[in-house]
């Protein structure tokens, strides 16, 4: 029974470690009160300033970028469920450790996903430009990465 409780301890601060972490970012960022997707079309443009695509590039990007938010918001989505369904399986009168664990694995899943995404697209884009293009397409990407305040993660893609 204290393994139990253990775990279920560990569990409820690495979800609340990532809310906490999750509205500091926000805070420090100096993120404006906009949606996401208008966050992200601000990032998109400035991008595609800084690697001065032609219109061809632009538009292919452009078509690679809807396909890749679609799928990334669904992943988002999914996990939202999935988190709601640990916290659910959590407070139930008796634990289901196998259950709990299921829910664990199941939201790794979906980030490794997330991430894998992330990576193929980032590589889709990266063989639409140009030499040139790619090393500013680099810079960018290793600053979004390195940046505290602009980290990528499943609900906040690069751009």
């Amino acid at each position: 029974m204290k393994k139990i409780v253990f775990t279920a301890a560990i569990i409820l601060t690495v979800i609340n470690l990532v809310a906490l972490s999750t509205l500091l970012y926000n805070r420090w960022s100096g993120a404006q009160p906009t949606s996401r997707s208008d966050r992200r079309d601000q990032r998109f443009e400035h991008m595609k300033q800084e690697l001065a695509l032609s219109a061809d590039q632009a538009a292919r990007l452009d078509m690679s970028r809807a396909t890749f938010h679609a799928e990334l918001d669904s992943l988002s989505t999914q996990l939202v469920a999935v988190r709601k369904q640990l916290a659910q399986a959590l407070f139930e009168e008796k634990l289901d450790t196998v259950l709990v664990n299921r829910r664990l694995d199941n939201i790794s899943q979906l980030q490794s996903d997330a991430q894998r995404k992330v990576i193929s697209h980032l590589l889709s884009v990266k063989r639409m430009l140009t030499p040139e293009q790619q090393k500013k397409f680099h810079a960018i990407v290793v600053q979004r990465f390195s940046s505290a305040n602009d980290q990528p993660m499943p609900d906040r893609p690069l751009h």
